[in-house]
Formats: structure tokens, sequence, C-alpha cells
């Protein structure tokens, strides 16, 4: 009885390493015409900042920008991918301080330069004739390179201009609290959550993309309510290899 029993079970279990190794053939013959691709993209970013409690902040308004960089596609199954980036981004904002019919105002645009690493999962729907739809969403990391600050206006009436490189802090999570307490005009680090939307005919994608920033970048921000967060649009063209 023992024995009938073992062999039993030893039938049972030889069936379902034979289904698995079935299944893994079907899943290995389906994913053979979705090889791992990477390429490049570029593009024209509309970015901007959400300011809250930074003083008398007036006008604030999106200023163009850029994106280029590297990209996978790194398939899941015939219609979910994995698409991670290296890309070189081009945020920032224009907004003025005071009332500028005032005999103290400023006018401020900000351009800072990061190297940003999204991952994102994306799923496409097939169309004839190699057309794809697709959409995704997914966290992206950024760290400051540098870029400009450029403040304009008047002191006491008289007329100013200054066009100097973006300073940014060390506030490396890694260094405790007091990482971040210092002068400069962005912290360094940004981190966030993307959202894009697009077609892909072949080789060729095109796709639109949003990007909220999670991370306050305000320096000297630890002890007050003061905050900036990135906000980018995006329209972008890739080629992928």
């Amino acid at each position: 009885m023992i024995m009938k029993h073992l062999l039993l079970i030893a039938a049972l279990f030889a069936g379902t390493v034979a289904d698995a190794q079935e299944n893994e053939g079907h899943y290995e013959r389906a994913m053979k015409d979705f090889p791992p691709r990477i390429g490049i993209k570029a593009g024209f970013n509309s970015a901007n900042l959400t300011i809250d409690n930074a003083g008398t902040i007036n006008d604030r308004r999106a200023i163009p920008a850029w994106h280029a960089g590297l990209v996978a596609d790194f398939p899941l199954l015939p219609v979910l991918s994995i698409q991670p980036a290296l890309l070189l981004n081009s945020k920032g904002a224009k907004y003025t301080v005071g009332d500028a019919g005032s005999a103290n105002y400023s006018e401020v645009r900000i351009r800072p330069l990061y190297l940003e690493l999204p991952v994102n999962a994306v799923v496409k729907i097939p169309l004839p004739n190699k057309v794809k739809l697709f959409v995704g969403a997914g966290p992206y990391i950024a760290y400051g390179l540098g870029g400009k600050i450029k403040t304009e206006g008047k002191l006491l009436g008289i007329s100013f201009s200054d066009d100097d490189r973006i300073e940014y802090g060390n506030d490396d999570p890694a260094n405790g609290s007091n990482g971040s307490r210092y002068k400069g005009s962005l912290k360094r680090f940004d981190a966030g959550i993307n959202l894009l939307a697009g077609i892909e005919i072949g080789h060729l994608i095109l796709n639109v993309g949003y990007g909220y920033g999670l991370m306050n970048i305000r320096p000297g921000s630890d002890n007050d309510d003061s905050k900036y967060q990135n906000r980018v649009g995006s329209v972008s063209v890739g080629i992928m290899l």
C-alpha cells in the first residue's frame, strides 16, 4: 500500500514537472520575437516648480528645457516591458519675487541639470503593421550635475542682473540630518514618479510624459514649511536598435 502511494506521488510530481517544462517552452517560444533592446531618446521639456511657503512668489511660469540619453527595453511578456533609462534632464522654472512695478523686485530663471534614472513598467497594445500603443509608469531618481540661475530686477529702484552657476548642497541621506543644513541654490537629490504614453512604429518611438517630483529640493527647508518640487512635461523621440 505504501509503495502504491509513493508511486502515485512520483507520477503526480513527474506530471507537474512535465507541465512546467511545457509551459516554460511555450513562454520561450512566445518571447522569441521580443528580445531586449537598447536605444537613444531625446526631446523637449516644459519645466516648472511648485513653490509653497517660500515668500512672495508671483507669476510662476514654465520654461522650455530638454532631455537626452539612453533607454532600454526588457520584455517580461509580449505586452509588458521594463524600461530603464539614463538621461540628462534639464528642469527649472521662471518666477518673480515682489511686485514688478515696485522699486524692489526680482525675476528668477533657474535651470538645474540632472542625471536621471527612471525605471518604467510599460504595457504595449499591438496593432497591425508593427505598430504598438503603450502606457507606462514608474519611479525616478535624479542627481544634480549643474545648471544656471539668472536673477534680474531692481533694488531700491536700481536695476541689477546676476548670472551664476547653481550651487548644490550636500543633502546625501547617508550624511544624516546635518547633511541637508547648508547654503546653496537647490538640494542635489530628487526623486519622483513618471507617467508616459505613446506609439511604437518598428524601431521608432514617440511619446509624451510627465515627471512628478516628490522631493523638496529647496535648500534650508528642514526647519520650516517651504517647499520646491519639480514638475516636468515632456515630448520624446527615440530609436530602438
